[in-house]
């Protein structure tokens, strides 16, 4: 029986195919969107691991690729959300293909006439035949709904997605491009390597981490989001109360209530607010408890430090660390992650077409 290890380990052959198969992956959307004059805005809708995927690729998105990109969870945007813009690409995200929220607020943007598109997991689900362009995220079939190669593979996907629609309205060179896409594959070696670097860290620090039943995470710039998906990892699959926080929002009011039965991630890059993480690293392991900083430099020998690879992507190298951690502290937890944990929900509502 496969693990959910074993999913991540499929995450870079994942990404691989996602890369090679690019072409054909988006050659609907490419289609589709070669007929319009200009689009200015790409708004995400999206829940949980979807919406994550879509923000930690936001930065790039918005940088590298030229577009203004905005963020909004389903229930917000049907029903909450009254002002819409004829500029836009709607981009529906849900593995499943099944949400029944996504489903709703696509209908919404059909009804009005306005640009949209769907990536789920599986090209024959009700969302993606409703869409005027399908994308398959490339996920393939995931065993667990702890979902690790879906959140890799979709903001692999959304990559690839907003090069190729920069490329053909001229926001980037083929120069540009390439130089990118060479960036990317740098991906398909280095993920091994985090996780066993994540492996053996887990191992030295294990009984510190099984001692304690909450967890704080926090990153800034898509460091952020990438804290936010570990949240929703641990949380889902040790599980334990967790929460995240931006950098700078982490020391304000979340502050107060610190104490030595959390477990503190910092993630960071040395050049990406250094001298806060670090200090904020120094005051929680000093006058607090467990705290690791999980980034490319290491102060002592309490952080997770690894080389990222990758200048543009690497944020699939950092929630690595997160999917491993998550996975390897579910199993000293004794949790059968094949089964849900309160699933007679399901008896009081229905998120599913």
């Amino acid at each position: 029986m496969s693990t959910l290890m074993d999913c991540i380990d499929r995450i870079p052959e994942k990404l691989k195919d996602i890369e090679m198969n690019k072409k054909i992956t988006f050659s609907s959307l490419l289609e589709y969107m070669r007929e319009i004059k200009e689009v200015k805005e790409i708004v995400f809708v999206a829940s949980g691991t979807s919406y994550n995927s879509a923000f930690t690729a936001k930065n790039f998105i918005e940088n590298q690729c030229g577009f203004k990109v905005s963020l909004c969870y389903p229930n917000i945007f049907l029903n909450y959300t009254d002002k819409l813009n004829s500029d836009a690409l709607y981009v529906m995200i849900s593995q499943t293909g099944t949400t029944k929220l996504v489903f709703e607020c696509l209908k919404k943007v059909k009804a009005l006439g306005y640009k949209n598109c769907a990536i789920t997991g599986y090209p024959d689900s009700p969302i993606s035949k409703e869409a005027d362009a399908s994308i398959d995220m490339g996920c393939g079939h995931e065993e667990y709904m702890y979902r690790t190669i879906g959140y890799s593979s979709t903001v692999a996907t959304i990559y690839m997605m907003s090069i190729s629609l920069a490329e053909i309205y001229g926001h980037i060179t083929s120069e540009d491009k390439e130089k990118y896409l060479e960036d990317f594959r740098k991906l398909f070696s280095s993920l091994k390597d985090i996780k066993d670097i994540s492996l053996k860290w887990y191992k030295d620090n294990k009984f510190s981490l099984m001692k304690r039943d909450r967890m704080i995470l926090t990153g800034t710039n898509d460091l952020w989001p990438v804290a936010q998906e570990g949240d929703i990892k641990f949380m889902e699959m040790v599980p334990m109360m967790t929460n995240s926080f931006e950098l700078e929002e982490f020391i304000h009011g979340p502050q107060n209530c610190f104490n030595d039965n959390i477990i503190f991630f910092v993630s960071f890059r040395k050049t990406e607010d250094f001298e806060k993480a670090r200090s904020i690293a120094d005051f929680l392991k000093k006058e607090i408890g467990f705290c690791a900083m999980v980034g490319d430099s290491a102060l002592d020998g309490r952080d997770l430090s690894f080389n990222p690879q990758s200048q543009y992507f690497s944020s699939l190298e950092y929630v690595t660390v997160m999917q491993v951690l998550a996975y390897s502290l579910a199993e000293d937890h004794g949790r059968d992650l094949k089964r849900g944990v309160n699933s007679q929900i399901t008896k009081y509502i229905t998120k599913t077409i």
